[in-house]
């Protein structure tokens, strides 16, 4: 059963919603679909799929818990017990022939990540295009790297990255922020999850407040609060930017320990930190001793705007510790990312890397810092953006020919998606939903929201070329034709 038609099995069942979801889910588990020890996607995230009240889920695994036939642990969620109730077996057979044909009786995001409706398009928050990455020159990076260097690169390697890599990305961050960095700040780490999972893991502790905002980052909050046991508080971000005053006075009331901030382009939205408040954020940071955790996910990414300076680049007080993607910059699935962090936790930093991360690809990390610095980067740079800009001003004038009285947004100086806002009595929410049946897949407003919701959603165009941005556009209309 593919996930629009348990929407519609759920919709139409009899009983009460969440009695549904919970026979669902046990039906799973008798099949064999659901092994046992296996883990349950989070109560929000199963909410948003299934597009119902996050409260109807949690009754629902409460009412499995009772009976059973779940296991609910603090900070880690459901999961599926090794001993079933008295009587209950799995079939068997069952499960297999199933697999065949991925028909689940639960939402999608219990199948394997890479199942992925045939023909959908994957637009939710804007990444880089795999097709225009510069895979000759790594390849030949790599080759070079193993013909020269392979005693050095199959050993046991340093916990901080490959150093090469390090070095390069050092000068990269020196000369695109303007100050010097040491090769000793850099770690490189197998992604960005990776870097926050080890950030959260070695410096703070359960319970610990982190300050966000909001609309923002729901992969980077469930690792702060599902992996890490941190409390998550959040500040407005409007059109005014993030409200500095909200700030401070959350500051003041509570025992802040972390910021999590996408400041010189924010997340979902777009929009740019001024100077003038980022000086402000740095100083209140100073003054409550808070470490901020900065991303900067896509900010190189620009269209003839000049650059905002960085909070790494504006720090004097060592509180800002920095988060930067090669992966955002080349292609998703080279995971490569690295944190540039104050001196003096560095070496702690390696410890706990070496304890909870495998190393990485030692010969992809050398042929990465070749890449660096032959110029190569720097090239390919240049040439995505052209193209970046151009399917961003495509996608914009699609839908303002086509949607332009259901949907307003600004235009942005860079990145790879947009932020579009629905008109006023237009539920995009359920837009969003629509879409996914007529095979366009986005986050909805709820998914970008920790305080008020705003009408808001993102939807990336780096990754798409001009055919399937106007393929995106024709079903996002046609889902817009079944909201009348």
């Amino acid at each position: 059963m593919r996930h629009r038609d348990l929407l519609l099995h759920l919709d139409a069942g009899d009983g009460m919603l969440y009695a549904r979801i919970a026979d669902a889910i046990k039906g799973a588990i008798l099949d064999g679909r659901l092994e046992p020890g296996s883990r349950l996607p989070g109560t929000r995230i199963l909410a948003e799929s299934l597009g119902v009240n996050r409260r109807t889920v949690i009754m629902a695994i409460e009412r499995l818990e009772g009976e059973g036939w779940v296991v609910n642990e603090a900070y880690r969620g459901a999961s599926v017990p090794t001993e079933l109730p008295s009587g209950a077996r799995p079939s068997k057979g069952t499960a297999r022939a199933q697999e065949r044909e991925l028909g689940f009786d639960l939402p999608s995001l219990l199948q394997p990540v890479s199942t992925n409706p045939s023909g959908a398009l994957l637009l939710a928050d804007g990444a880089p295009d795999p097709r225009l990455a510069p895979g000759l020159a790594i390849s030949r990076g790599y080759q070079r790297a193993m013909q020269r260097h392979a005693p050095d690169l199959l050993q046991e390697r340093d916990p901080m990255g490959n150093p090469l890599l390090r070095e390069q990305i050092a000068s990269w961050i020196s000369e695109r922020h303007g100050l010097h960095v040491d090769p000793g700040r850099i770690l490189v780490t197998r992604g960005s999850r990776s870097a926050i999972s080890l950030l959260t893991h070695a410096i703070f502790r359960p319970g610990d407040p982190v300050l966000v905002e909001s609309p923002g980052n729901r992969a980077a909050w469930d690792l702060f609060q599902t992996g890490a046991g941190m409390a998550l508080r959040s500040v407005h971000h409007g059109p005014g930017g993030l409200d500095l005053d909200a700030v401070r006075a959350c500051l003041r009331r509570d025992p802040i320990r972390l910021l999590y901030l996408t400041a010189r382009r924010q997340f979902p939205t777009g929009s740019v930190l001024a100077q003038d408040k980022a000086e402000a954020l740095l100083e209140l940071a100073a003054e409550h001793r808070v470490a901020i955790l900065e991303d900067d996910y896509d900010a190189e990414i620009t269209f003839g705007d000049r650059r905002t300076p960085s909070l790494l680049a504006l720090d004097r007080e060592s509180v800002v510790i920095h988060l930067g993607s090669l992966s955002r910059l080349i292609a998703p699935g080279l995971r490569i990312t690295f944190l540039v962090v104050p001196p003096p936790i560095a070496p702690f930093l390696a410890s706990a890397k070496q304890r909870i991360e495998e190393p990485g690809d030692a010969a992809l990390e050398w042929a990465i810092g070749d890449l660096i610095r032959d110029g190569d980067l720097a090239r390919h740079l240049r040439r995505v953006r052209k193209v970046y800009q151009h399917r961003r001003d495509l996608l914009a004038s699609l839908l303002r020919e086509r949607l332009g009285g259901d949907l307003r947004f600004e235009l942005p100086g860079g990145g790879m998606g947009l932020w579009l806002k629905a008109r006023e009595g237009l539920c995009a929410e359920t837009w969003i939903r629509a879409a996914r049946t007529f095979g366009l897949r986005l986050n909805p407003p709820s998914w970008f929201a920790l305080d008020d919701l705003e009408p808001g959603f993102r939807m990336g165009f780096a990754q798409a070329d001009d055919t399937e941005l106007g393929l995106a556009v024709d079903r996002l209309v046609q889902a817009r034709r079944t909201l009348d």
